[in-house]
C-alpha cells in the first residue's frame, strides 16, 4: 500500500514539509502514517493526469515527466498544516478518533477539490464538451480519493487502534434493509413509494443534474409501481453492500471493491462521522415506527418526513468542505449507476 521510500521524490517533498512539527496530535509513527496517506492520495491523482496525457502521446518509451500536480500538492500541504494545528488545539477537548477521522476526510476533499479545479481550468472546447469532460474527470477524482481514504481509515484503526466509536447510520441501515428479506414484494414497493414521495418533497434533487434527478425518479417509480421490476431484489442488493461495510468495520480488513461499492462505503462513513456526536441510537424512533408499519400497516409517511428533516438539519452542521465531499460522493454514485449514458 505504501509508496514511501527514501528515494521517492514525491515522498521527500511531503516529508520535508514536517507537517507534524511541534504537534503532539500527530507525532511519531502517526506522522509517517499521515505522510503515507498524502503520498498515496497524490499518486492516485497523478495517475489520472498521466493517463490523460498519455492518450495524446505516441506509443513508445517516454522520458520521465515532472510531477504534474506538484504545485497543487505544495498548496495542499500548507492547508493541511493548518488543519493539523486546529486538530492539535482541539485534542484536549475532543475525542482523538473523532478528530483523526475528520482530518482524514478533510485532506481527502482538499485533494479532490484541488484536482478537479486544476483539471477543469485547463479544459478547452465548447461549453457542452467541457461540461461532459468535467463530469467524467470529477467522477474519476472522487472515486480515486475516497478509495484511498477508505483504505487509510481502516489502516488507522487496524494498525494504530484509532477507530471511530460510532457507526449508527451503517448499523441502522443494515437493520432496515435486512428486514426486507422476510417482507412481501408488495410491501417493499409500498416502502419505496414513501421514499420516492419524501425525496420529491425535500431538496434532495436540487443537488443533482436534471438528467440524474429525472433518471432516479424513473427508477424509483418503476420500483414502486412496475411489476417488471423487483424492488425487494434491488434493495437486498444494496443491503449486501451495507452489510459488507459493517463487516469491514468489524474485521478492520480492507478488500478491493467496485466503484459503486467504494462510494457507498464513503457515504456511509461520512454519515457515521456526522452522527458520531449525537446520542446513541439516533434512528431508534424511526425504526420503531417502521417495524410497527411493517407489522400492522400503520402510517409511515409522517415519520419518514421527520427522519429526512432531521438528517437535513444534521447536514447543516457539517463544515462546508465535508458537505461538498458528501454531495460529490452521492452525485458520482448516482451518475455511474442511474445515468442513461453511464
Amino acid at each position: 500500500m505504501s509508496y514511501s521510500t527514501e528515494t521517492d521524490v514525491l515522498y521527500i517533498i511531503i516529508k520535508s514539509t514536517y507537517l507534524c512539527r511541534d504537534l503532539q496530535f500527530c507525532d511519531g509513527e502517526l506522522e509517517k502514517f499521515l505522510n503515507d496517506y498524502i503520498t498515496f492520495l497524490t499518486r492516485s491523482i497523478e495517475g489520472i493526469f498521466e493517463e490523460i496525457l498519455s492518450q495524446g502521446l505516441n506509443e513508445g518509451p517516454q522520458l520521465q515527466q515532472p510531477l504534474i500536480f506538484e504545485e497543487e500538492l505544495k498548496k495542499c500541504l500548507r492547508e493541511i498544516r493548518k488543519v493539523l494545528r486546529t486538530a492539535n488545539l482541539k485534542s484536549s477537548q475532543e475525542s482523538g478518533p473523532y478528530l483523526w477521522i475528520e482530518v482524514i476526510k478533510k485532506i481527502s476533499i482538499m485533494f479532490q477539490t484541488a484536482a478537479i479545479i486544476f483539471a477543469t481550468d485547463r479544459l478547452e472546447g465548447t461549453e457542452a464538451d467541457i461540461d461532459l469532460v468535467k463530469k467524467k474527470l470529477t467522477q474519476k477524482f472522487v472515486i480515486a480519493t475516497v478509495t484511498v481514504e477508505s483504505k487509510y481509515e481502516l489502516k488507522l484503526c487496524a494498525e494504530y487502534e484509532i477507530c471511530s466509536k460510532s457507526h449508527e447510520c451503517t448499523k441502522s441501515l443494515n437493520i432496515l434493509f435486512s428486514s426486507f428479506k422476510d417482507m412481501e414484494e408488495a410491501k417493499v414497493k409500498n416502502f419505496v413509494r414513501y421514499v420516492s414521495e419524501v425525496f420529491l418533497d425535500s431538496k434532495f434533487y436540487s443537488h443533482l443534474s436534471d438528467v440524474t434527478g429525472n433518471e432516479m425518479q424513473i427508477i424509483l417509480n418503476d420500483m414502486a409501481y412496475s411489476d417488471d421490476v423487483l424492488a425487494k431484489e434491488v434493495l437486498l442488493s444494496i443491503q449486501k453492500t451495507v452489510e459488507d461495510r459493517f463487516n469491514s468495520i468489524t474485521t478492520k480488513v480492507y478488500t478491493e471493491n467496485g466503484r459503486d461499492v467504494e462510494l457507498v462505503f464513503a457515504i456511509l462513513s461520512d454519515m457515521d462521522h456526522l452522527y458520531s456526536k449525537r446520542k446513541v441510537d439516533p434512528f431508534h424512533s424511526f425504526l420503531s415506527y417502521y417495524f410497527e408499519w411493517s407489522r400492522s400497516g400503520a402510517k409511515l409517511g409522517p415519520h419518514m418526513r421527520t427522519l429526512i428533516s432531521d438528517i437535513a438539519e444534521q447536514l447543516k452542521e457539517l463544515p462546508e468542505d465535508l458537505f461538498l465531499k458528501l454531495v460529490n460522493e452521492v452525485k458520482t454514485f448516482l451518475e455511474i449507476t442511474v445515468d442513461p449514458e453511464k
